[in-house]
């Protein structure tokens, strides 16, 4: 069994995905995580080296060990390197890299490989996709007719497509066979693309599009509170894209800085004249102040929401 693992890209949903399944594999409730951004790699080395005392087997997780990638390194690499000589067969080590590349020429690199298993986790790895779906609805029992349609409307990132697939679980209970009819009643369009139509309707003020959007996303079992941590994820998201717009980075830099598709930030950007930073800063604080006042139990959710949406919210109400 293999004892090292590198797990590195773009898609944290993938990484999880992955992480979960080595971990079921290895079958050990020993797991242990550290960062290597508040953690020395020779006091994970020693606990590596360490017997565990709880099970016959152990699992580090070593998170942003970015030093796999090109032009990165770490204090005491040589601790690192010395253990692969000679390490414990008892301990497993997972490596994680939320980078949409390593370096493969990386020393490192080739023990993990030689040693254990690289795997990548970008966005947009559509065959990976397919494969989950696939594996996810056969070991619950149901039949999918149209998996690429059903990605059509859903998106790729694994975390929605298991939250749609356990509605249409629920839907279809009792025949266990899943319809494109079923996925057009049942399932929320891709969100990004729709909590980034609905934030648009919001900018430009159309008012009706906005609360039909609404009214779509509450009919497909999403309520107030998730939509309005959509909308502030989407709106902080925004400012981001156009501040470093205004500091004249180029859509793929901007990217790589915020760690998302490049191509959600090329579609952002064809739409940035109308938005301004100040009105999106705005928007951002209406939204906590909401968030705050339906916890204290202030404001009615759907009220809130509504009156963010017809422009009636004053975040500086007390």
């Amino acid at each position: 069994m293999n004892n090292f693992y590198l797990l590195y890209g773009t898609d944290k949903s993938i990484i999880n995905n992955e992480l979960d399944k080595i971990i079921d594999k290895l079958g050990t409730s020993d797991v242990i995580r550290y960062s290597l951004l508040d953690t020395l790699i020779e006091d994970i080395v020693m606990d590596a080296a360490t017997i565990s005392m709880f099970s016959n087997k152990k699992i580090i997780i070593i998170d942003d060990a970015v030093f796999l990638c090109a032009n990165k390194t770490i204090d005491k690499i040589e601790v690192l390197e010395e253990y692969f000589n000679n390490y414990n067969k008892d301990s497993y080590l997972i490596f994680i890299v939320n980078k949409e590349k390593v370096d493969t020429r990386k020393k490192i690199y080739k023990e993990i490989k030689k040693n254990g298993t690289v795997i990548e986790c970008n966005k947009g790895n559509t065959n990976y996709v397919v494969s989950y779906i696939n594996d996810y609805v056969k070991s619950n029992g149901y039949k999918i007719n149209d998996i690429k349609y059903f990605i059509n409307i859903v998106g790729t990132n694994l975390d929605n497509i298991k939250n749609e697939l356990d509605k249409l679980f629920m839907y279809r209970l009792d025949s266990r066979k899943i319809s494109n009819e079923d996925i057009d009643l049942v399932t929320i369009k891709n969100q990004e693309d729709e909590i980034f139509n609905l934030t648009d309707a919001v900018i430009l003020g159309d008012v009706k599009k906005a609360l039909v959007l609404l009214e779509e996303f509450l009919n497909k079992s999403y309520d107030e509170i998730q939509i309005l941590s959509l909308l502030a994820s989407q709106f902080r998201f925004l400012f981001q894209v156009k501040r470093l717009a205004n500091k004249n980075k180029r859509y793929d830099e901007i990217a790589k800085i915020l760690e998302v598709n490049p191509y959600r930030v090329k579609f952002t950007i064809n739409k940035l004249y109308t938005y301004n930073e100040d009105m999106l800063l705005e928007k951002i604080k209406k939204l906590g102040k909401i968030d705050y006042d339906i916890k204290l139990g202030i404001m009615d959710k759907r009220l809130a929401i509504e009156m963010f949406i017809l422009d009636r919210y004053n975040y500086n109400n007390t």
